[in-house]
């Protein structure tokens, strides 16, 4: 019998640690295929990953100082993998292993600004990665308009399995959050989707697995951004809140008191931070299955501790085949509003 992502998914929800090399080279070696229904072209648009994403209050000076210092520990972590570097407006160039000009970018960029790094040939830089990083920082009116800045980044799998004693994915996710600080964030698996702009059609073939394994994560965070200016997006295995977020809840050791009260809260390990908590849900990152009942349990855990602090506006990637064929936004909207209440 042949292997599908299906089956592949399923024996890691049955045996994490004894199938998970399984898994990280099938999902490397298997992305996920849109044929284009009138030229029946076939495109990758997406492969199971690891995923970080991080949100920040846009400021200026300050914010954009810390999403270049996080950039540059991307590259000291996984440099030797990228093959193309873009600056926001600029052009595909060549990766090189040498520092950016800090000072220099942020004397220049004043408005919006991002900078984009990836695995592809540059030529492909629009295409599927294997690894990415990027921020993107929108233009700042000044504190009486809020918006908020963001930065991303993805590996394989058995990039993590590899490096695990150098910290792997955890590893390079808890750095980042440490030098960016930000309002929340949150890791663990997720879609990687193409780096360039995917319309309607071939985002909902991604809906039906989002809909099954709730432990996928997926988004874009150059349209996310505005959805969160008040409030966070749905929890991930690992998921960081800041001290600015946490006291709309009373504060940490109220959040830790809800959490007590949730099943499954055994399963979570909380972490201290400078500026906020670590919520850990269980020890290693689920995909779950929405066909069993209780699915990832620790996940729901964290998920309706730090409910109060979701933003009202927030919303999953994509809709159903049916909303976007009958045109019905009322349905769609409802759809990716209840994907990320999907834990709760």
């Amino acid at each position: 019998m042949s292997e599908s992502l299906h089956s592949v998914m399923e024996e890691f929800n049955d045996n994490p640690i004894g199938s998970m090399r399984k898994a990280a080279a099938y999902f490397e070696e298997n992305p996920i295929i849109w044929i284009d229904p009138w030229d029946k072209k076939q495109e990758e648009i997406a492969r199971v990953g690891l995923r970080g994403v991080f949100y920040l209050p846009a400021r200026e000076r300050e914010i954009r100082l810390r999403m270049l210092q996080a950039i540059e520990a991307i590259r000291e972590t996984f440099g030797d993998k990228l093959q193309w570097i873009v600056l926001e407006g600029g052009k595909v160039k060549t990766y090189k292993p040498t520092p950016l000009a800090v000072e220099s970018l942020l004397d220049q960029f004043k408005g919006e600004f991002g900078v984009y790094m990836g695995s592809s040939e540059p030529e492909n830089a629009e295409g599927l990665q294997d690894f990415q990083a990027y921020f993107f920082c929108q233009q700042y009116f000044g504190p009486n308009i809020p918006v908020m800045d963001a930065f991303e980044f993805h590996v394989p799998l058995s990039w993590s399995i590899i490096h695990a004693d150098q910290g792997g994915f955890t590893g390079i996710s808890s750095k980042l959050a440490n030098i960016l600080q930000p309002d929340w964030a949150t890791a663990g698996f997720a879609l990687t989707i193409i780096m360039g702009h995917l319309n309607p059609e071939p985002k909902t073939t991604l809906y039906p697995l989002l809909q099954k394994y709730p432990g996928l994560d997926c988004g874009d965070i150059i349209t996310d951004t505005n959805q969160y200016p008040d409030g966070m997006g749905a929890v991930n295995w690992l998921t960081w809140v800041s001290d600015k977020l946490l006291q709309r809840i009373g504060g940490r050791e109220a959040a830790r008191k809800n959490l007590r009260e949730q099943p499954g809260s055994e399963q979570v390990k909380v972490a201290e931070l400078d500026w906020g908590l670590l919520f850990q849900a269980g020890i290693l990152p689920g995909l779950g299955d929405n066909g069993e009942p209780g699915t990832l349990p620790a996940y729901q855990a964290v998920a309706r501790t730090l409910k109060p602090l979701r933003a009202p506006n927030a919303r999953g990637f994509a809709k159903s085949p049916e909303a976007l064929e009958t045109d019905d936004d009322d349905r769609g909207n409802r759809e990716k509003r209840a994907w990320v209440a999907r834990f709760d």
